[in-house]
């Protein structure tokens, strides 16, 4: 040993073996002799933790956005006018063919648009605009109907009650090959539910899923009804046209 070089580092026993006094301390795990510890990088899409993402509402594809987007705005006159333009006739025929009754259709269909600008601001977009006025159309005709029932019970054997309308405009329930009042007279048969199925269905084209937010039935119950409807109709079809 040389003269004034300084003393080598003592080896302490510890409870893992011996250990020099003058190394490092280190804070967690040990690491291999020589390895490089590199520093956390930022997520290079820059996105928070999957906790804090807020939750985003799924948007509805929505024909009528312009509508809603007036609804949103306050301007609800001008929305309920943009809906009357777009979809009144439609909602009349739903109306007329499932009340058969002229008068009865056309205070329905009044009744419709009125609810539709009373509730208007709360609509939420969770459904199209076109899926939630035929919501308030189906309950206005359900209501129009048990009032009629109620007065018919009243009045069965007065000679002055009145009369269901038996004209009707042009159908759109089937194509046009079809179309026919074999037809129309089969669909005045069904029940009500399998009326009311087969009806926006085929009248006014919507999916089962839009009939099911329409309906607030399931839209396996209401292809269900349909086909029990479509069955309905063959049977009806093939005896008034069976050979006597």
């Amino acid at each position: 040993m040389l003269l004034g070089a300084p003393d080598p580092p003592q080896a302490e026993l510890g409870d893992d073996g011996p250990t020099t006094s003058d190394s490092p301390a280190t804070d967690g795990p040990p690491r291999a002799q020589g390895s490089t510890v590199l520093p956390t990088m930022p997520d290079p899409t820059g996105s928070a933790p999957a906790r804090d993402q807020p939750i985003v509402p799924r948007r509805i594809d929505d024909p009528d956005r312009d509508l809603a987007e007036l609804i949103t705005a306050g301007a609800l006159t001008a929305a309920l006018e943009g809906l009357m333009a777009r979809h009144g006739d439609a909602v009349y025929r739903y109306c007329r063919e499932l009340l058969r009754d002229g008068t009865l259709a056309d205070d329905v269909h009044q009744l419709v648009f009125i609810h539709a600008h009373r509730d208007m601001a709360r609509f939420a977009a969770r459904s199209t605009l076109r899926t939630w006025l035929f919501a308030i159309a189906r309950n206005r005709v359900l209501d129009a109907m048990k009032a009629r029932r109620r007065k018919q019970a009243r009045l069965e054997d007065d000679d002055t009650a009145e009369v269901a309308d038996p004209s009707s405009p042009p159908w759109e329930l089937l194509d046009e090959a079809r179309l026919a009042q074999l037809a129309k007279a089969c669909v005045a048969r069904l029940a009500e539910p399998l009326r009311t199925a087969v009806m926006l269905r085929y009248q006014q084209g919507f999916t089962f899923e839009e009939m099911a937010e329409i309906c607030r039935e399931k839209a396996g119950t209401l292809q269900a009804r349909v086909t029990r409807a479509l069955q309905a109709l063959r049977t009806c079809i093939e005896a008034r046209t069976r050979p006597r």
